[in-house]
């Protein structure tokens, strides 16, 4: 897959995922907001806005190992080549109510049968 993707809203671009969301770039990802972001998790968070950043939580580690969570890898399909369309055996021909109509003669079976019964 290749190309560039752009999507723009107007008022909001909401996702929401029962388990996960997985973003990656190959060099670059680039978050941007004109007032604020926020990333929560756990009951913890971190704010920047333009009083500045802010770290909120039960433990605030700076350089003491860890390592960062795991996602999983995107993987999405591509499209399945085309397929020629189905040649086989043509439609049944019209029953005869659809030929009247067609011919935009009204056909009424009971009519038909009560005609019949006046000619007989």
């Amino acid at each position: 897959m290749g190309g560039t993707q752009h999507i723009r809203a107007g008022d909001g671009l909401l996702a929401y995922a029962g388990q996960e969301i997985h973003l990656k770039a190959g060099n670059k990802l680039i978050i941007e907001a004109g007032l604020e972001i926020t990333f929560k998790a756990g009951g913890s968070f971190i704010k920047i806005d333009a009083g500045g950043v802010t770290v909120s939580g039960s433990q605030v580690k700076l350089n003491s190992g860890g390592s960062p969570g795991k996602g999983s890898e995107a993987a999405p399909l591509l499209p399945d080549l085309a397929v020629q369309p189905d040649r086989g055996d043509s439609g049944e021909m019209l029953v005869p109510a659809q030929t009247q109509a067609i011919k935009r003669t009204p056909f009424c079976e009971e009519c038909a049968q009560a005609s019949e019964k006046a000619n007989k």
